[in-house]
C-alpha cells in the first residue's frame, strides 16, 4: 500500500505592486534633490506634466533662465506662468506678487526657493522682501521646502539678532521642527556673552588646548570643514576652525584615534606646505551642542571677547 503524502503546496500568487502614485514619484524626486543624487526620469501618464515641472524647478539655472512650463492651458499653467512672471518683475512689484502666487504645485515651491536663494545671496532682496519670500514658502508647499525656508529664516533672524522674528517663527513651526528651534534658542543665548570652552587641536602641531574662542588671537572665527580643493583665503584677523565630519567622536578625548588622526595629519601637511595654521575639532557634535549645525559659520567677537554676532548657513557670507 503506497504511503500517503501531502499534496504539493500551491505556489503563492504573484504579488504585483501597485505603481507609485504621482505624489510618491514627486517625493522621490525631492528626496533625490535633497541628497544631491541623480533625479529619476519623468513618468508617463497621469501626473507626468507636474513631475516635469518639478524636474524643471530642480534643474533650471536661477541666474540665467526661467523653468520651462510643461502645462497645457489650465490652473497649473496659470500658476507656472505666474511664477515665471514674478521672476521677471521689478523689485518694487515683487511683494504683492509673492502674496498672490498660488503654490499648489510642488515644482512652483521648489523653483521659488531656488530663485529666491540667489536673490538673497546676491543682495537683490531687502530684508523685508526676504522675509516675505520666506513667509510665502513657510505657508504652503512640500515639507522639504518648508524646512529649507524655516532654516533660512532662522539663520537670518540669528544673524540680525531679531528676537521678534525668531519668536514669530517659533510660533509658526510645527512640532517636528522643535530640535532645530532649540538649536537656535541656544545660539541666541550665547550672544553678548563669552564663548564656552572647546577642546581645539592646533594644526599643524596636533596638540590640543581647552580654550574659549577669544583666546585664539582673532576677532573673527571661520568655522568650516576642509574640502579637497585649495585652502580658503582668510584675512589676517580670521582664525580657521576645521570641524571633522565625524559626528560621534568624544570631543574631550586627549588623543585622536586612527581615522581622525589620519585626517589631522593630512590637514597638517597641507597647512604646513602653505605656511598656514588652523584649529581642528574631531567632532562636529561639539558645535551642534551649541546650536552651530550648518556651515559655514562666521563668529565675530566684540572688544571684550564676547560673542557679538553669529552668521550661519544661509546667512553666512561666501567668504569671511
Amino acid at each position: 500500500m503506497p504511503l500517503l503524502t501531502a499534496p504539493p503546496p500551491t505556489p503563492p500568487a504573484e504579488v504585483r505592486l501597485a505603481p507609485p502614485t504621482a505624489a510618491e514619484l514627486q517625493d522621490r524626486l525631492l528626496e533625490a534633490y535633497d541628497w544631491g543624487r541623480s533625479l529619476p526620469e519623468a513618468p508617463k501618464g497621469p501626473g507626468a506634466k507636474a513631475y516635469r515641472w518639478l524636474q524643471a524647478a530642480a534643474t533650471f539655472d536661477p541666474q540665467q533662465e526661467l523653468p520651462a512650463d510643461p502645462f497645457p492651458p489650465g490652473a497649473a499653467h496659470r500658476e507656472a506662468e505666474a511664477l515665471r512672471a514674478l521672476m521677471k518683475a521689478p523689485r518694487a512689484r515683487l511683494a504683492p506678487r509673492l502674496v498672490a502666487l498660488p503654490l499648489h504645485e510642488p515644482g512652483t515651491a521648489l523653483a521659488l526657493w531656488r530663485w529666491g536663494q540667489i536673490q538673497v545671496r546676491e543682495g537683490h532682496f531687502t530684508p523685508a522682501l526676504r522675509r516675505a519670500w520666506e513667509d510665502r514658502l513657510l505657508g504652503k508647499g512640500p515639507g522639504l521646502i518648508r524646512g529649507y525656508a524655516l532654516r533660512h529664516a532662522l539663520c537670518w533672524a540669528l544673524a540680525e539678532q531679531d528676537e521678534t522674528r525668531f519668536a514669530s517663527l517659533k510660533v509658526r513651526a510645527d512640532e517636528s521642527a522643535n530640535p532645530v528651534i532649540s538649536q537656535f534658542q541656544r545660539l541666541f543665548g550665547l550672544l553678548g556673552g563669552p564663548s564656552p570652552i572647546l577642546r581645539l587641536w592646533n594644526l599643524p602641531g596636533q596638540n590640543y588646548q581647552d580654550s574659549r574662542l577669544d583666546q585664539l588671537g582673532a576677532r573673527r572665527l571661520w568655522i568650516l570643514p576642509a574640502s579637497d580643493a585649495t585652502l580658503p583665503e582668510l584675512p589676517a584677523d580670521v582664525a580657521w576652525i576645521i570641524p571633522s565630519l565625524d559626528a560621534g567622536r568624544d570631543d574631550r578625548s586627549a588623543s585622536l584615534p586612527g581615522g581622525l588622526l589620519a585626517e589631522a595629519q593630512a590637514l597638517s601637511a597641507r597647512l604646513q606646505a602653505a605656511s598656514r595654521t588652523a584649529y581642528y575639532i574631531p567632532s562636529r557634535a561639539a558645535f551642534e551642542q551649541l546650536g552651530m549645525a550648518w556651515f559655514p559659520i562666521l563668529v565675530e567677537l566684540d572688544g571684550l571677547g564676547n560673542i557679538k554676532t553669529v552668521r550661519m548657513g544661509d546667512a553666512a557670507p561666501q567668504k569671511p
